[in-house]
């Protein structure tokens, strides 16, 4: 489990240098003009409504690396479109991670949570004029899952984690 730890550290650095690059290329500096992501959220998450205005989804960018033995796990939510800030909350739990981000106004009075089966480790809840995303590993079985690197990359969460045998 150590070394599954260091090779992580090792590839969630390398990692998250090229998304962030990726990612950046939509939030360039001001003097450039408006420019599309490269590509779209591979992952859609609905959102269950209580009360106020709210997106209708939330997508992530999940890519899974397969590896003898296990896989490792790159996710990066796109909060942009709701939120205008993000934040990691400190924590050393190696099984959980979560990012708070300010709600704009347009979400502002957003009261809800995404629901999903097929994801049930990744959700997020608004409440308080904020978004909380979070990734929660021991809701998954395995015995060898680890975060193994966390960030906030291009305004965005960004969370790598492993999972092996």
């Amino acid at each position: 489990m150590k070394k599954l730890h260091q090779i992580g550290i090792i590839r969630g650095i390398v990692g998250a240098f090229v998304v962030m690059g990726t990612i950046a290329t939509t939030t360039s500096a001001q003097s450039q003009p408006a420019q599309e992501p490269l590509s779209t959220p591979n992952v859609q998450l609905n959102v269950q409504r209580t009360s106020g205005n709210c997106p209708k989804t939330v997508g992530l960018w999940w890519i899974i690396l397969p590896y003898e033995g296990g896989a490792e796990h790159t996710v990066v939510a796109d909060t942009r479109l709701f939120a205008d800030a993000t934040k990691l909350v400190p924590s050393t739990n190696q099984h959980f991670v979560e990012f708070v981000s300010n709600l704009n106004s347009q979400y502002a009075n957003c009261v809800g949570k995404t629901i999903s089966e097929e994801y049930v480790f990744y959700n997020v809840e608004f409440k308080n004029k904020k978004a909380y995303f979070r990734v929660d590993l021991r809701k998954i079985s395995p015995p060898g899952k680890l975060i193994v690197y966390k960030t906030v990359a291009a305004f965005r969460p960004y969370v790598r984690w492993a999972i092996a045998d």
